[in-house]
Protein backbone atom coordinates (compact mmCIF):
# COMPACT_ATOMS: atom_id res chain seq x y z
CA UNK A 1 0.00 0.00 0.00
CA UNK A 2 2.86 2.40 0.75
CA UNK A 3 4.04 1.37 -3.24
CA UNK A 4 0.87 2.57 -4.24
CA UNK A 5 0.99 5.91 -2.63
CA UNK A 6 4.86 6.19 -3.86
CA UNK A 7 3.42 5.63 -7.40
CA UNK A 8 0.58 7.54 -7.17
CA UNK A 9 2.61 10.63 -5.32
CA UNK A 10 4.96 10.17 -8.55
CA UNK A 11 2.29 10.39 -11.02
CA UNK A 12 1.07 13.25 -9.41
CA UNK A 13 4.18 15.15 -9.62
CA UNK A 14 4.54 14.13 -13.48
CA UNK A 15 1.49 15.42 -14.30
CA UNK A 16 2.21 19.04 -12.52
CA UNK A 17 5.40 19.17 -13.81
CA UNK A 18 3.70 18.68 -17.24
CA UNK A 19 1.21 21.29 -16.23
CA UNK A 20 3.78 24.04 -15.89
CA UNK A 21 5.57 23.15 -19.25
CA UNK A 22 2.34 23.40 -21.19
CA UNK A 23 1.73 26.67 -19.63
CA UNK A 24 4.66 27.78 -20.63
CA UNK A 25 4.07 26.51 -23.87
CA UNK A 26 0.86 28.56 -24.16
CA UNK A 27 3.14 31.84 -23.27
CA UNK A 28 5.14 31.45 -26.07
CA UNK A 29 2.90 30.38 -28.59
CA UNK A 30 4.09 33.57 -30.63
CA UNK A 31 7.76 33.79 -29.51
CA UNK A 32 10.33 33.70 -32.18
CA UNK A 33 11.43 30.52 -32.68
CA UNK A 34 10.45 29.04 -29.11
CA UNK A 35 10.98 25.38 -28.63
CA UNK A 36 7.99 22.92 -27.58
CA UNK A 37 9.04 22.40 -23.41
CA UNK A 38 7.81 18.62 -22.45
CA UNK A 39 8.56 17.00 -19.42
CA UNK A 40 11.26 14.01 -19.11
CA UNK A 41 9.30 11.63 -16.72
CA UNK A 42 12.02 9.36 -16.68
CA UNK A 43 14.22 12.13 -14.91
CA UNK A 44 11.71 12.34 -12.16
CA UNK A 45 11.59 8.32 -11.31
CA UNK A 46 15.43 9.44 -10.59
CA UNK A 47 13.83 11.82 -8.33
CA UNK A 48 11.48 9.77 -6.23
CA UNK A 49 13.40 10.55 -2.82
CA UNK A 50 12.38 13.74 -2.68
CA UNK A 51 9.08 12.45 -2.57
CA UNK A 52 10.07 10.02 0.42
CA UNK A 53 11.49 12.52 3.35
CA UNK A 54 14.68 14.44 1.13
CA UNK A 55 14.33 18.25 0.81
CA UNK A 56 12.67 18.65 -2.83
CA UNK A 57 13.79 22.29 -2.87
CA UNK A 58 17.73 20.88 -2.75
CA UNK A 59 16.60 18.39 -4.94
CA UNK A 60 15.16 20.44 -8.09
CA UNK A 61 18.19 23.21 -7.15
CA UNK A 62 20.85 20.54 -7.87
CA UNK A 63 19.11 19.31 -11.18
CA UNK A 64 17.33 22.36 -12.53
CA UNK A 65 17.07 21.55 -16.07
CA UNK A 66 16.82 17.09 -15.56
CA UNK A 67 13.28 17.40 -16.15
CA UNK A 68 12.64 19.72 -19.29
CA UNK A 69 13.33 18.16 -22.95
CA UNK A 70 12.86 20.50 -26.01
CA UNK A 71 11.34 19.37 -29.60
CA UNK A 72 13.64 21.12 -31.71
CA UNK A 73 11.96 20.41 -34.84
CA UNK A 74 11.45 23.98 -36.99
CA UNK A 75 8.77 25.58 -36.85
CA UNK A 76 7.01 27.46 -39.84
CA UNK A 77 8.90 30.65 -41.31
CA UNK A 78 7.27 33.92 -41.77
CA UNK A 79 7.90 36.68 -43.90
CA UNK A 80 8.36 40.07 -41.95
CA UNK A 81 10.09 42.44 -44.66
CA UNK A 82 12.60 43.74 -42.24
CA UNK A 83 16.07 43.57 -43.62
CA UNK A 84 17.99 41.86 -40.80
CA UNK A 85 15.19 39.57 -39.98
CA UNK A 86 16.54 35.89 -40.59
CA UNK A 87 14.88 32.94 -39.94
CA UNK A 88 17.42 29.19 -39.70
CA UNK A 89 16.19 26.63 -42.14
CA UNK A 90 16.69 23.12 -40.74
CA UNK A 91 19.23 22.10 -38.19
CA UNK A 92 21.44 25.08 -36.99
CA UNK A 93 22.03 27.92 -34.49
CA UNK A 94 23.66 31.67 -34.19
CA UNK A 95 26.43 31.73 -31.55
CA UNK A 96 26.20 34.48 -29.26
CA UNK A 97 28.45 35.53 -26.22
CA UNK A 98 27.09 35.45 -23.13
CA UNK A 99 28.34 37.04 -19.81
CA UNK A 100 29.50 34.50 -18.00
CA UNK A 101 32.05 34.00 -21.47
CA UNK A 102 30.23 31.31 -22.51
CA UNK A 103 28.63 30.65 -25.83
CA UNK A 104 25.10 30.35 -25.90
CA UNK A 105 23.15 29.11 -29.10
CA UNK A 106 19.91 30.97 -30.71
CA UNK A 107 17.68 30.29 -33.51
CA UNK A 108 16.09 33.64 -32.72
CA UNK A 109 17.05 35.67 -36.07
CA UNK A 110 15.33 39.12 -35.13
CA UNK A 111 19.19 40.58 -34.83
CA UNK A 112 19.90 44.51 -34.72
CA UNK A 113 23.13 46.53 -34.94
CA UNK A 114 25.00 46.92 -31.95
CA UNK A 115 27.18 50.07 -30.91
CA UNK A 116 29.95 49.13 -31.83
CA UNK A 117 29.15 47.83 -35.36
CA UNK A 118 28.01 44.04 -34.88
CA UNK A 119 24.89 42.15 -34.64
CA UNK A 120 22.69 40.90 -32.02
CA UNK A 121 19.64 39.30 -31.05
CA UNK A 122 16.67 41.73 -29.52
CA UNK A 123 17.48 40.39 -26.40
CA UNK A 124 20.90 42.28 -26.50
CA UNK A 125 23.23 39.01 -26.49
CA UNK A 126 25.93 39.88 -29.01
CA UNK A 127 26.72 37.32 -32.37
CA UNK A 128 30.43 35.86 -32.36
CA UNK A 129 29.91 36.26 -35.87
CA UNK A 130 32.60 38.21 -37.64
CA UNK A 131 30.28 41.20 -38.86
CA UNK A 132 32.26 45.18 -38.35
CA UNK A 133 29.32 47.57 -40.08
CA UNK A 134 30.84 51.15 -40.12
CA UNK A 135 29.29 54.20 -39.08
CA UNK A 136 27.00 55.68 -41.71
CA UNK A 137 26.83 52.34 -43.25
CA UNK A 138 22.92 52.23 -45.64
CA UNK A 139 21.16 49.44 -46.69
CA UNK A 140 22.75 46.59 -44.74
CA UNK A 141 21.03 43.65 -46.07
CA UNK A 142 22.11 39.74 -44.79
CA UNK A 143 21.85 37.39 -47.51
CA UNK A 144 20.76 33.36 -47.79
CA UNK A 145 24.74 32.72 -47.32
CA UNK A 146 24.83 34.38 -44.02
CA UNK A 147 26.96 37.15 -45.91
CA UNK A 148 25.78 40.65 -44.53
CA UNK A 149 26.34 43.36 -46.87
CA UNK A 150 26.29 47.31 -46.86
CA UNK A 151 26.69 50.46 -48.63
CA UNK A 152 29.09 52.30 -47.52
CA UNK A 153 29.37 56.33 -47.48
CA UNK A 154 31.04 57.38 -50.77
CA UNK A 155 30.36 54.35 -52.56
CA UNK A 156 27.82 53.27 -54.71
CA UNK A 157 27.36 49.82 -54.32
CA UNK A 158 27.15 47.28 -51.33
CA UNK A 159 29.96 45.35 -50.46
CA UNK A 160 30.83 42.27 -47.66
CA UNK A 161 30.71 43.84 -44.40
CA UNK A 162 30.40 40.64 -42.31
CA UNK A 163 29.60 36.85 -42.18
CA UNK A 164 27.29 34.86 -40.19
CA UNK A 165 28.02 31.17 -39.64
CA UNK A 166 25.31 28.18 -38.37
CA UNK A 167 26.51 25.65 -35.32
CA UNK A 168 25.40 22.44 -35.69
CA UNK A 169 25.29 19.57 -33.19
CA UNK A 170 24.99 16.09 -33.64
CA UNK A 171 22.19 16.07 -31.03
CA UNK A 172 21.08 18.96 -30.46
CA UNK A 173 18.64 17.93 -27.81
CA UNK A 174 21.81 17.72 -25.14
CA UNK A 175 21.59 21.14 -25.07
CA UNK A 176 20.29 23.12 -22.09
CA UNK A 177 17.93 26.28 -21.64
CA UNK A 178 19.59 28.94 -20.38
CA UNK A 179 16.48 31.51 -21.08
CA UNK A 180 15.77 34.42 -23.59
CA UNK A 181 15.41 31.74 -26.55
CA UNK A 182 18.94 30.40 -26.06
CA UNK A 183 20.64 27.90 -24.76
CA UNK A 184 24.40 26.41 -23.81
CA UNK A 185 25.98 22.85 -24.28
CA UNK A 186 26.62 21.05 -21.14
CA UNK A 187 30.27 20.44 -20.27
CA UNK A 188 31.48 17.39 -21.91
CA UNK A 189 29.78 18.07 -24.98
CA UNK A 190 31.46 17.71 -28.68
CA UNK A 191 31.84 20.83 -30.56
CA UNK A 192 29.30 22.12 -32.56
CA UNK A 193 30.23 22.27 -36.39
CA UNK A 194 30.89 26.03 -37.77
CA UNK A 195 29.51 26.76 -41.55
CA UNK A 196 28.32 28.86 -43.64
CA UNK A 197 24.52 28.61 -44.56
CA UNK A 198 23.64 26.11 -47.73
CA UNK A 199 27.05 24.09 -46.87
CA UNK A 200 28.04 21.47 -44.77
CA UNK A 201 24.50 20.16 -44.77
CA UNK A 202 22.70 23.48 -43.41
CA UNK A 203 20.00 25.20 -45.60
CA UNK A 204 20.32 28.88 -46.81
CA UNK A 205 18.94 31.92 -44.86
CA UNK A 206 15.43 32.70 -44.97
CA UNK A 207 16.20 36.26 -45.27
CA UNK A 208 13.56 38.83 -44.44
CA UNK A 209 12.24 36.14 -42.13
CA UNK A 210 10.94 34.97 -38.68
CA UNK A 211 10.84 31.67 -37.46
CA UNK A 212 7.48 31.06 -35.34
CA UNK A 213 7.01 28.64 -32.22
CA UNK A 214 6.72 25.28 -33.11
CA UNK A 215 3.63 24.99 -30.20
CA UNK A 216 0.81 23.39 -32.11
CA UNK A 217 -2.04 24.73 -29.69
CA UNK A 218 -4.54 21.89 -31.05
CA UNK A 219 -1.62 19.45 -29.44
CA UNK A 220 -1.67 21.37 -26.06
CA UNK A 221 -5.13 21.22 -25.52
CA UNK A 222 -5.22 17.88 -26.04
CA UNK A 223 -2.05 16.84 -23.80
CA UNK A 224 -4.52 18.87 -21.00
CA UNK A 225 -7.33 17.01 -21.32
CA UNK A 226 -4.56 14.04 -20.97
CA UNK A 227 -3.20 15.60 -18.41
CA UNK A 228 -6.45 16.24 -16.24
CA UNK A 229 -7.41 12.47 -16.91
CA UNK A 230 -4.03 10.93 -15.48
CA UNK A 231 -4.75 13.19 -12.59
CA UNK A 232 -7.74 12.33 -11.27
CA UNK A 233 -6.49 8.75 -11.70
CA UNK A 234 -3.32 9.07 -9.38
CA UNK A 235 -4.95 10.85 -7.25
CA UNK A 236 -7.86 7.79 -6.69
CA UNK A 237 -4.97 5.53 -6.82
CA UNK A 238 -3.97 7.62 -3.25
CA UNK A 239 -7.45 7.75 -2.25
CA UNK A 240 -7.79 4.12 -2.52
CA UNK A 241 -4.29 2.92 -0.79
CA UNK A 242 -5.75 5.55 2.08
CA UNK A 243 -8.73 3.87 2.76
CA UNK A 244 -7.07 0.26 2.31
CA UNK A 245 -4.59 1.14 5.30
CA UNK A 246 -7.15 2.32 7.32
CA UNK A 247 -8.81 -1.36 6.68
CA UNK A 248 -5.59 -2.85 7.98
CA UNK A 249 -5.32 -0.50 10.82
CA UNK A 250 -8.60 -1.43 12.05
CA UNK A 251 -7.97 -5.23 11.20
CA UNK A 252 -5.05 -5.41 13.62
CA UNK A 253 -6.68 -3.35 16.64
CA UNK A 254 -9.77 -5.97 16.33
Amino acid sequence: MLDALYISAIGLRAQQEQLDATANNFANLSTTAFKRQSVDFAAILDRGPALSGADPASTTDARPNSLQRFDMAQGEVHATGRALDVAIVGSGFLEVELADNKTGYSRAGSLQISADGGLSLASGQALKADVRIPAGAKAVQIQADGSVTAQLPGESTPRVVGQIELATFTNAGVLQYRGDGIFIAPEGTADPTRSRPGEGGTEPLATQSLEASNVNMTDEMVSMTLMQRVYELNSRVAQVADELMGMANNLRRG
